[in-house]
């Protein structure tokens, strides 16, 4: 049986400039999905609170309770490493392109780190199971103290 190729392998193997010949277009539907979920996050991260705040009865009933000041840092706390994740795909898709501008850059450390991340769906994952893990918390607590 024949090994598949790594992205990182099928993007080394290409000349350079040249796209990868073997895109089946999950590519652009990946994207979306992540661009409507880094949306989706960042805006319960922000409405949520803003939400409960809004409310007299739910903002009275949560500032008497012990976990206000933990809650609010969950909530932005969650919003922050999507704004870290954009951040750090950011810049390294920044590493990327100017690899594909310049040949030579690409046997620079930092458009190695660069490969290494974009390849790193690990990474990805750590910032969004940190994100709905933070979300969930705190919105267990919210839910709790409204009930009790």
């Amino acid at each position: 049986m024949r090994k598949k190729s790594s992205p990182r392998e099928a993007r080394q193997s290409q000349p350079s400039g040249e796209a990868p010949s073997k895109e089946t277009g999950f590519a652009g539907a990946y994207v979306e999905f992540a661009k409507t979920l880094r949306t989706w996050f960042v805006a319960y991260g922000i409405g949520a609170p803003v939400l409960v705040l809004n409310q007299d009865k739910l903002r009275d009933a949560l500032k008497a309770s012990p976990e206000a000041r933990t809650i609010a840092w969950c909530f932005l706390a969650g919003v922050g490493l999507q704004i870290l994740a954009a951040f750090t795909y950011k810049i390294a898709m920044w590493y990327l392109y100017m690899g594909e501008l310049s040949p030579a850059f690409c046997k620079s450390r930092r458009h190695r780190a660069a490969d290494w991340i974009s390849t790193a769906l690990w990474l990805e994952l750590l910032f969004d199971l940190g994100t709905v893990a933070l979300f969930a918390w705190a919105t267990v607590r919210v839910v709790q103290i409204f009930t009790q």
